[in-house]
């Protein structure tokens, strides 16, 4: 089992090295895939795999820990009447969450493949996609 999380800390939360926890006491598979930390806490978006337990567990030790967890499906968003379909998105995603349907040309996102690392914010023309965290 996996999943995407969004997890907040505050400045005294920032301390402690949770991504080794998660690996040593729970047997948890994490990924970060964006962190931004500074003097007053900071977040983090952690892709966790391990078993249903395990990852029940873990979020529950987060928690504990004063950690704010928010499960995530989707962690940008693309306004569809701004979006022309002109691929600068696809061009710039190195996750390839990204791709251009070679039949009709529209571009199309797989949520599970991104990584919510922004490259897509800053090449897309119409500011068509946000990041929502």
């Amino acid at each position: 089992m996996q999943g995407k999380f969004k997890l907040i800390f505050s400045e005294h939360d920032a301390q402690e090295s949770v991504t080794y926890v998660l690996v040593k006491k729970f047997q948890i598979e994490p990924n970060i895939l964006r962190a931004e930390m500074d003097d007053t806490g900071g977040l983090m978006v952690l892709n966790m795999i391990g078993t249903e337990e395990n990852l029940r567990d873990a979020i529950k030790y987060l928690e504990d820990q004063n950690i704010t967890v928010v499960k995530l499906s989707k962690h940008i968003q693309r306004d569809e009447e701004r979006c022309f379909d002109c691929g600068s998105c696809v061009s710039v995603c190195l996750s390839r969450a990204f791709s251009i349907d070679p039949v009709t040309w529209e571009v199309n996102l797989n949520y599970e493949k991104c990584v919510a690392c922004g490259s897509c914010l800053t090449a897309c023309p119409a500011h068509a996609i946000t990041l929502i965290l």
